[in-house]
């Protein structure tokens, strides 16, 4: 493809380039890069000096990618095709050139041209090494396929990676780079050229492969077109592009955010990663002049809600799903709405759950984009020394996506539990989990979700996705549908959240779901008098000779088990959680694990109960989670008993250090003497 066919009648590279700079110039009120960079340096040193450390490394040609955990050499030249860990994200990610990123803001901060030398070097071999897939098929069809997934081209050009470069690095190559000279017509022309052919994809496969615009991946292709297009208004198709863009992200975020403010995929993760997402094109908007609609902004300010809610009160992510504990986080998703819309009190609640070195990290990778760092820092210098909980219900329950969040109060030691029956799902990053929960006490994730740890397709996976390891109920030992691959499920039934509800004594909700048909589960999870968990487990048209299984995953390597007092306690220096059952079931641990992060994962047990060869049409049956706080044992809870009755309700008596509860459910609520 020759630079004549991408630019408009007349226009020339050398038009562009001097176009370009006045642009960036003007973009920054005649400030470079560099000035900027000493400001953020100024203002910001710990940001400036981690980036920089990773820059560093990137020097080097040392990175972090999916497949290992720690620095590893990725080739000088970089082998762009090699896929040392045989895991398809390694390419995916490699691919993305996130170190230009890090090389671009280095030489920015410190005018080091090392680090500007390698990002050309390298940009040049990639044009080289790494052409594009044919657009269309010898018969003249759009060739989508070949553009999702690594089988084609080693995933270099999938939508996605394309749609990545185009917003997160290649952008910033120019703004970091332009006014040190090394962005000249030999330069501009290649880039140019190669990111109109990404530009084709994200505009005409993209669409094909997300029509319902219901996943992030379309947010991100879509940034990438919205990013391009703005930027190079001499591209021949730049406002056919923009429209497109801007028509589709507002698409997305009606397809995509809830009224209840949560991304419809219902990981915490990505719903906060989906706040920059959604973020960024305000940001654009401001830079380049075009309108963002009201219904847009007013739906992206739902999401930090959503966020806060999703948080732990020790901190971190409810990790559901492909979600991560530790990463885009509360801290991603309050700055964004500070970017957004000038509003810091969010970031003041992040604060309140987060060390500022956290807050600030979570700020580092968009720092760039913010319109006012001396705003910005006169706001960080603020709530450094405060920290403030939201001022928000206690529970939300999110209808849409089938999820609640229950907590005692927004304080580091609060009770909390997420809870949700997601059936059938919305994608594939939905673990099998129906009517599963976690439970967070006294600063600490005590029975927890095993989150994602990696992608790949492999038996560590599978476990990781599976109900064996989420605090889910099974029947005769299978999973609610079949698990076929990574990113593939067999077909789900019905189910949902029937009921939400708090009391004086009681902050309860109730699900049910089908996946067992013809039973049928119905579970209640209560946090009884702001000191202790109840799940309530109760299932209707049982088969003869079924056995139940009811997992608790303990976030410990190590527990204790009594089988004949049915009971299991996670033994650990910090908080600890005891759970208790009804006779009927007897406990054995199980080794597990849970992920914090990527490739990062740690020992746990599962307190696994099992009940065999029911017989009755109609079960139920009785746990009780008991925290306790580092140093102390849990309290003891004894004579538990269950009563099923003609009308469907069941009444559940026990005593917990001699304390006696007698709680009753009849048609979706809990009441307590």
């Amino acid at each position: 493809m020759h630079i004549t066919e991408v630019l408009k009648d007349g226009m020339s590279v050398s038009d562009v380039l001097r176009n370009l700079e006045k642009r960036e110039e003007k973009f920054l009120n005649g400030m470079t890069f560099a000035e900027r960079g000493a400001i953020i340096r100024k203002l910001f040193p710990q940001v400036c000096e981690t980036r920089i450390k990773q820059a560093d490394n990137s020097l080097e040609g040392h990175m972090i990618l999916p497949g290992c955990s720690s620095l590893h050499f990725i080739g000088d030249p970089v082998k762009w095709h090699e896929n040392i860990f045989d895991y398809d994200e390694y390419t995916y990610q490699l691919n993305r050139m996130d170190h230009w990123r890090f090389l671009a803001e280095a030489y920015s901060y410190t005018g080091d041209r090392r680090y500007a030398e390698k990002i050309i070097r390298e940009f040049y071999h990639w044009i080289d090494d790494c052409p594009s897939q044919l657009l269309y098929r010898a018969n003249g069809e759009l060739a989508v396929e070949d553009f999702d997934g690594c089988a084609c081209n080693q995933g270099i050009w999938r939508s996605l990676e394309v749609g990545i470069r185009m917003y997160r690095t290649w952008p910033w190559v120019i703004h970091h780079l332009i006014s040190g000279g090394f962005i000249n017509e030999k330069f501009l022309e290649a880039y140019l050229t190669s990111a109109y052919e990404h530009a084709q994809i994200l505009y005409l496969v993209a669409p094909k492969l997300w029509p319902n615009a219901d996943h992030n991946h379309y947010l991100m292709e879509n940034n990438g077109l919205l990013y391009l297009a703005s930027m190079f208004p001499e591209f021949k198709d730049s406002e056919l592009w923009q429209k497109h863009a801007l028509h589709e992200m507002d698409r997305s975020i009606n397809a995509q955010i809830t009224e209840g403010g949560g991304q419809i995929e219902g990981c915490a993760s990505y719903h906060n990663s989906s706040a920059y997402w959604f973020c960024l094109p305000l940001l654009l908007s401001g830079k380049y002049g075009f309108t963002v609609s009201d219904a847009y902004k007013t739906r992206l300010g739902k999401m930090v809600e959503y966020s806060a809610h999703a948080t732990r009160p020790c901190g971190g992510n409810s990790s559901w799903g492909d979600s991560h504990t530790y990463s885009s986080t509360l801290s991603t998703g309050a700055f964004c709405h500070y970017m957004a819309f000038g509003d810091p009190s969010y970031m003041e609640n992040a604060h309140y759950y987060y060390t500022m070195d956290e807050l600030l990290g979570g700020m580092a990778p968009y720092i760039w984009e913010v319109p006012d760092l001396y705003d910005l820092h006169k706001q960080i210098e603020r709530i450094t020394t405060k920290k403030t909980m939201p001022d928000l219900p206690v529970f939300s329950w999110q209808k849409q996506l089938k999820q609640v969040f229950l907590r005692t109060d927004w304080s580091n030691d609060a009770l909390y539990v997420m809870f949700a029956c997601r059936t059938p799902i919305q994608n594939n990053h939905a673990h099998i989990d129906p009517a599963g929960f976690e439970f967070t006490a006294y600063g600490r994730c005590l029975l927890g979700d095993p989150a994602i740890y990696y992608y790949k397709d492999d038996e560590n996976r599978k476990n990781l996705k599976s109900a064996h390891w989420h605090n889910c109920l099974t029947l005769n030992n299978k999973n609610p549908w079949e698990y076929i691959s990574s990113w593939q499920y067999g077909e789900q039934q019905p189910g949902d959240i029937l009921a939400v509800k708090q009391t004086d004594r009681l902050i309860y909700s109730v699900a049910e779901h089908s996946n067992y048909r013809p039973t049928l589960h119905k579970r209640a999870v209560a946090i009884v008098d702001q000191k202790f968990l109840l799940v309530l487990d109760i299932l209707d048209h049982v088969l003869p000779d079924t056995s139940v299984q009811i997992n608790f995953h303990m976030d410990s390597p190590v527990a204790l088990v009594n089988t004949e007092a049915s009971y299991a306690h996670s033994l650990t220096g910090e908080a600890s959680v005891a759970v208790y059952s009804d006779a009927s079931l007897k406990p054995t641990l199980v080794p597990a694990k849970i992920s914090t992060k990527n490739d990062v994962w740690h020992d746990t047990v599962i307190a696994h109960f099992e009940a065999e060869h029911l017989n009755d049409a109609q079960c139920a049956f009785v746990c009780v989670a008991i925290p306790a706080r580092a140093g102390e044992v849990p309290l003891k809870v004894t004579e538990i008993k269950k009563e099923l009755y003609a009308n469907g309700a069941v009444k559940v008596t026990f005593a917990v250090s001699h304390q006696n509860y007698e709680l009753t459910f009849l048609n979706n609520q809990l009441s307590i003497k």
